[in-house]
């Protein structure tokens, strides 16, 4: 098996001296996501608590992950829009919710979809299954700025270009996840749980988002 070529900096290329001019959090030192969250604060990318922690080992919502993933795409609250387009109107997201402009924004750049009969379940739990996914619709749609601006050079590697490959026990073919899993390990923006597991159904955690989010952004000359 070829080795998969890292296009992003791994956490061993970033020196200590280089991890003080970024942001931190008074529970991530030492933390195999730390390199991932503390460059992506530093970009206003993601964020703490109020009590100064991350939390990097807490899960996320699917409204907040809509959130997240719009900022990265170059949108703040003030670029929302104030009612529901086409197709995204969903009978769990009402216009007084705090995240209602952040869901409708993702579902017309195409990156979140609904999970059927209407509904968008912002408050459950967003899986390792559904992240990559919606890195795979970012790829797949395009972009119109911030950091997932092509324009910019902060590409998604090509996703045809497979480097690894592992024979997981725990994805179906037919799975909405299925290729996503496949071609987001096979890069190396996203790991395994073990050899032959991905866990897709489990909820990912706030340090694997931000693992994946910034593997994902790197460039192909060398990272973020």
């Amino acid at each position: 098996m070829t080795p998969v070529p890292y296009y992003f900096r791994t956490p061993s290329a970033i020196t200590p001296a280089e991890l003080t001019e970024c942001e931190t959090f008074s529970d991530i030192s030492g933390h195999a996501d730390e390199v991932y969250v503390r460059y992506l604060a530093t970009l206003g990318l993601i964020s703490g608590f109020a009590d100064g922690s991350f939390g990097p080992d807490s899960t996320l919502t699917r409204a907040e992950a809509s959130t997240l993933i719009e900022i990265s795409n170059g949108y703040d609250d003030t670029m929302l829009p104030t009612s529901a387009p086409a197709g995204c109107d969903f009978t769990d997201v009402a216009a007084t919710d705090w995240f209602a402009g952040w869901v409708w924004q993702a579902c017309a750049d195409g990156y979140m979809n609904g999970i059927g009969g209407g509904l968008f379940d912002p408050n459950n739990l967003l899986t390792r299954g559904q992240i990559v996914t919606i890195l795979n619709n970012v790829y797949n749609t395009g972009s119109t700025g911030g950091f997932f601006n092509y324009v910019d050079n902060l590409l998604f590697i090509e996703w045809t270009n497979i480097y690894r490959e592992a024979a997981w026990t725990d994805v179906s073919v037919g799975a909405f996840y299925a290729y996503p899993v496949i071609y987001s390990y096979g890069i190396g923006v996203a790991d395994g749980t073990s050899d032959t597991t991905f866990s897709p159904d489990q909820p990912v955690t706030r340090g694997e988002f931000a693992q994946m989010l910034y593997r994902a952004l790197s460039d192909w000359e060398g990272g973020l």
